[in-house]
């Protein structure tokens, strides 16, 4: 039988290996910052791509909690680019 030791051990293995995975990942989207379907295109492959990154995880909280919060970063990042006008709108690496 585990002990709450060993099961604390495994939960924050598998955090450590969850969070190594998010920080390796490079996710770049291009859009058309004057086209919100395309906006919101990029948005849903950042979301889809971190949740496929993290599937593994799932149920690990602190790795939900780590993918929540880089999901909403290139969110914000995409929505800035879209307000932005400058010659860098529509295609960064994002995280």
């Amino acid at each position: 039988m585990a002990t709450l030791s060993d099961e604390m051990t495994r939960i924050l293995e598998e955090a450590a290996e969850g969070l190594k995975a998010l920080e390796d990942e490079v996710i770049t989207a291009g859009f058309d910052p004057d086209d919100p379907a395309s906006v919101d295109a990029a948005i849903r492959h950042i979301d889809d791509t971190i949740d496929a990154k993290v599937a593994r995880f799932r149920g690990n909280r602190l790795v939900e909690e780590a993918a929540d919060a880089i999901k909403a970063e290139c969110r914000a990042n995409i929505l800035l680019q879209a307000t932005v006008r400058d010659t860098d709108r529509g295609t960064r690496t994002l995280h």
